[in-house]
């Protein structure tokens, strides 16, 4: 097993990515805090992955709330004294429409998910990570992270700005001997709400298993590589 003995928090668990991850991480031997809102999601994630004989912890959690982000972490921490892997895939997209469309409440509340929720995690566990000179962050950013989209604003401008976010937090880590990934995915076949394409086209895009395994690889890495950005394209799709 390629991560026994490590612990690893999952935000965005109860569904898509988040959830494979989890359930990749935890067949791979590390133990698995999965985090998210949905706490029916999160038991049966939890019952999933004790059924395949791996240890996995359902912490509900609202990654728009700084303090309950800083429970999440500190009670991991003061359960099993470290925190190896923290992998931000809770992400939302609200709606598809021109931005003036978008009221104040939708704004915000996308960039408090995709961007706040990153940032209050990451500043959770940097101190520990810290402390036991080791740690992999991988953030789940987006294609449209890296080139702007039409009508879906709000959803770029968080997904840029975690982008230059996970760069700059690299360069801080580095020298205490803790990573930061990011991916760019292209579409991935998931129940993000409101992107609803036909059955036909999501056979030809990335699987939320796919990205799940490119973030056990990132976390897998050699000692002598580190990956701080990955493309990932699904590949007969250029979206």
């Amino acid at each position: 097993m390629k991560l026994q003995g490590r612990v690893a928090i999952i935000t965005g668990a109860s569904s898509g990515v988040g959830y494979e991850t989890a359930r990749l991480l935890a067949r791979e031997g590390a133990v698995v805090a999965a985090a998210a809102r949905r706490r029916d999601k999160l038991e049966w994630l939890v019952g999933e992955i004790a059924g395949d004989g791996g240890q996995a912890l359902a912490i509900p959690t609202d990654v728009t709330d700084s303090i309950q982000v800083a429970r999440l972490v500190d009670s991991i921490y003061n359960l099993f004294g470290r925190v190896d892997i923290l992998v931000n895939a809770a992400g939302v997209v609200l709606k598809v429409a021109p931005l003036e469309q978008f009221s104040d409440q939708e704004f915000h509340a996308i960039l408090n998910t995709n961007l706040g929720g990153a940032f209050y995690a990451a500043r959770a566990v940097i101190p520990h990570m810290k402390r036991q000179r080791s740690g992999t962050i991988v953030n789940i950013g987006s294609r449209v992270g890296r080139v702007g989209v039409a009508n879906i604003a709000p959803f770029c401008a968080a997904k840029f700005a975690l982008s230059g976010m996970s760069q700059a937090l690299g360069n801080e880590l580095r020298p205490s001997n803790v990573y930061v990934t990011t991916l760019f995915p292209g579409m991935i076949n998931t129940d993000i709400h409101p992107l609803n394409p036909s059955e036909e086209f999501r056979r030809q895009l990335i699987t939320a298993y796919d990205l799940a395994q490119m973030v056990l690889w990132a976390c897998t890495l050699p000692p002598s590589l580190r990956i701080d950005e990955l493309p990932v394209m699904p590949r007969h799709v250029d979206m």
